[in-house]
């Protein structure tokens, strides 16, 4: 039987987990899936060991596709969160994300009212749909600020900080160019201890 979809280089046509694999159909379909942490999800809800997302989040999943960056938001309802990733989105197709995250360019969101900045993700553990199709790719945070336009990383910033988990570091673009892994010249390890001994 062929796939009746179309064949995207970089995604998988299957996998076993039922999460990813709808994730992998959205993405065939629409070009972009958006996973949403909050509370417990359908899979779990039965389970007496889940726990639910103690501050909700959503990611992106497929904008690796074409080059792109993915996003992830923290402390916002689903419905906001699916809004400001789309319109982030949007922004991005318009603007280099390097330059965007570099010169610390707040974006205004046109379908929730908010003031948003990226910086790119450090600790990215929590998209599990992520790692499973995108491992290696970057993952900016759309990072939203308090009433008073604030940030988290501001001393006026009047939030908790269990109200918008912060993932990313502030200003912060690696550069995405070739990477090169070279012999290291020293001694290997046997060498090394050898002398220790």
């Amino acid at each position: 039987m062929t796939d009746p979809q179309p064949r995207l280089p970089g995604l998988p046509r299957w996998h076993a987990d039922p999460q990813v694999r709808d994730t992998i159909h959205r993405i065939r379909n629409v070009g972009m899936a958006i996973t949403v942490a909050e509370g417990l999800c359908a899979t779990h809800a039965n389970d007496p060991e889940a726990v639910a997302a103690s501050c909700p989040y959503a990611y992106t999943s497929g904008r690796s596709l074409i080059g792109e960056p993915e996003l992830a938001v923290y402390g916002l309802g689903a419905s906001d969160a699916v809004d400001v990733l789309c319109d982030v989105a949007e922004e991005l197709d318009m603007w280099p994300w390097e330059r965007l995250v570099a010169e610390e360019t707040e974006i205004y969101t046109e379908n929730v009212d908010l003031a948003v900045r990226l910086v790119e993700a450090v600790d990215t553990t929590d998209f599990r749909v992520h790692h499973a199709l995108f491992p290696n790719s970057t993952v900016l945070q759309v990072v939203w600020s308090d009433d008073n336009g604030a940030y988290p990383w501001e001393e006026a910033y009047s939030l908790r900080p269990a109200d918008q988990y912060l993932k990313g570091v502030e200003g912060f673009a690696r550069d995405v160019g070739p990477r090169f892994i070279t012999r290291p010249t020293g001694p290997n390890r046997a060498q090394r201890r050898k002398r220790k001994r």
